[in-house]
């Protein structure tokens, strides 16, 4: 059974300044605010939310004070704690919701090294869908009583994380119609987006311990010396570190789940460090999700080898 975990979301909404509040109120009162995926909010622009479809709040443009005044909210009034997040483009806050940062930023030509103003912000909602992993986990189990090494890609907004985190319970916790008693989990949660400080939102399993904050590449030797995981669960492969953590991890013995933004498999051939990856066979499993019936839609899901 598949069941929203709501209370994040209402939460979020509740911090953002009382004129956006009441207006997403209002508008979503009949068909509930779990339907929200983004919130954005642009300088000089109205107000747009998606969620099942696009909603434009014409009667709400949005001025440098209701601006400020959304940051200062989101931020808890301390934009400078959060600023070596925002120079990579975002700021995760408690929920998981990751904030994108629109504005002016300062280059040295190699690096970003500051952030001058802010114009926009995108808010992507986190959501805990209990049950939403149930559908894909009878695909990564192998006979041995383990799991394959499994990749989930998707385009941004598809649910990668939402089914990642899923997954992750349910292997924790066990599954008797599937035969398995539970796996012991790391996740290593880089931008604290997996398991977040919400109550509702961090229920991730009974054996599941959580490196919060942690290079991918640190908490794979973290986790390996000190924590004696079967499964390693991470979001978002990126850089050429991040494929070097999943290559260690995988020369230990420790099962990978994972995450990377795309859209189908030649796509990620393409790639420099993801080909690399692929083709050194580490990946056994690949979950290609799209937002086609909503974030989370299995489109396909392929052995690596059959093609």
């Amino acid at each position: 059974m598949v069941k929203l975990k709501t209370n994040s979301i209402h939460t979020l909404l509740e911090k953002l300044p009382c004129e956006i509040y009441s207006n997403i109120q209002k508008r979503f009162q009949q068909e509930g605010t779990s339907k929200i995926n983004e919130i954005r909010i642009n300088l000089f622009c109205p107000l747009i939310v998606l969620g099942n479809e696009e909603y434009i709040f014409e009667n709400l443009i949005i001025t440098k004070e209701l601006l400020h005044s959304a940051i200062r909210a989101l931020t808890n009034n301390s934009l400078f704690s959060y600023e070596r997040e925002i120079l990579q483009g975002y700021f995760t806050i408690e929920g998981g919701h990751r904030i994108g940062v629109a504005g002016k930023f300062t280059s040295d030509g190699k690096r970003i090294i500051s952030l001058n103003s802010i114009t926009g912000l995108n808010i992507r909602v986190a959501k805990s869908i209990e049950g939403i992993g149930i559908k894909v986990i009878k695909h990564i189990l192998n006979p041995s009583k383990s799991i394959y090494n499994t990749l989930i890609v998707s385009p941004p907004g598809c649910g990668k994380t939402t089914l990642l985190r899923d997954i992750v319970r349910i292997l924790s916790n066990g599954e008797i119609n599937l035969s398995f008693g539970g796996f012991r989990v790391v996740v290593i949660d880089e931008r604290s987006e997996i398991s977040t400080y919400s109550q509702e939102q961090s229920k991730l399993g009974t054996r599941t311990f959580v490196l919060d904050g942690v290079d991918k590449l640190n908490g794979v030797f973290m986790a390996i010396r000190s924590l004696n995981p079967q499964i390693i669960a991470m979001d978002e492969l990126g850089g050429p570190q991040d494929y070097l953590a999943v290559a260690e991890a995988s020369k230990m013995g420790v099962k990978v789940i994972a995450t990377m933004h795309g859209e189908n498999l030649h796509e990620l051939k393409k790639r420099t460090y993801s080909k690399r990856v692929l083709e050194q066979n580490v990946f056994e499993k690949v979950i290609f999700l799209s937002s086609k019936d909503g974030p989370g839609t299995v489109e396909e899901i392929i052995t690596l080898g059959d093609k």
